[in-house]
């Protein structure tokens, strides 16, 4: 209760109605915050928000490569077997298989990075081709490319798909196969994820991890902050529990 003693009034506060009423606010900004940053990072789409961003810059020699290295005209100039498997939620996921020149046991699975694609690991393919003499396989990761998917799994459901692709390639090409995986940011992400699964193909006999992060939850925590000068809590924990619902996987696992 307030008193207001020039004019003598009395104004009460109704404490429960102005509780429900920040709560309603809250509750509103937490659904709207969620759905909003769902949109932003996690929905299949582009993402203006990332041109410009410091965290992606690399320096001219490494650009110059990527953009113009002979590597993109090595892999168009290839005749790669497209493959196909259904992951085990329904998606029609899609790849491209390179058998070595002279017959090999070895086999290299390469995985690209968020809203990157299969033959962009051609970078890395052309060497493990021409040089090692691998056969090379390059998945479309769920989310990208040709393969479905309205999200990015940012390498958690994607490690069962990779699991998937290695057996599906292992029956292709015999027991005998040995598998090296190599991924790049997300890619490599879901090649240490699928390193912790007790169905790892016992095929699979070395993993490359080049630049990976630690936990989704930390990387969009780090990127809240930088971007939106937010704490991670609780919004990103709200937008983690809409992902689990609409993508079935949460920040933390």
């Amino acid at each position: 209760m307030l008193r207001d003693y020039k004019g003598m009034r009395t104004i009460k506060i109704n404490w429960k109605k102005l509780l429900v009423l920040f709560s309603t606010v809250f509750l509103v900004i937490q659904i709207a915050g969620s759905f909003f940053f769902y949109e932003l990072a996690v929905k299949r789409g582009p993402k203006e928000y990332l041109q410009g961003n410091a965290d992606l810059e690399v320096s001219d020699d490494t650009l110059e490569l990527y953009l113009n290295g002979d590597w993109k005209k090595w892999v168009a100039a290839q005749k790669f077997e497209p493959l196909h498997l259904t992951s085990r939620d329904g998606l029609k996921l899609s790849g491209y298989y390179l058998p070595a020149a002279k017959p090999t046991n070895k086999l290299v699975i390469l995985t690209h990075g968020y809203l990157g694609h299969a033959k962009q690991m051609g970078l890395f393919g052309q060497y493990y081709h021409n040089d090692l003499g691998y056969n090379i396989f390059m998945p479309d990761a769920r989310g990208h490319g040709k393969s479905e998917g309205d999200y990015y799994g940012f390498g958690w459901p994607d490690r069962l798909d990779l699991i998937d692709w290695t057996n599906l390639l292992v029956q292709k090409l015999g027991p005998r196969t040995e598998v090296a995986y190599q991924g790049l940011s997300m890619g490599a992400a879901t090649v240490l994820m699928a390193s912790g699964e007790e169905e790892l193909p016992r095929q699979v006999k070395a993993i490359i991890a080049d630049s990976p992060y630690q936990s989704v939850y930390q990387l969009f925590t780090y990127q809240m902050n930088r971007m939106f000068h937010l704490p991670a809590f609780p919004l990103l924990d709200s937008t983690s529990a809409l992902t689990k619902v609409r993508a079935g996987y949460s920040f933390r696992e």
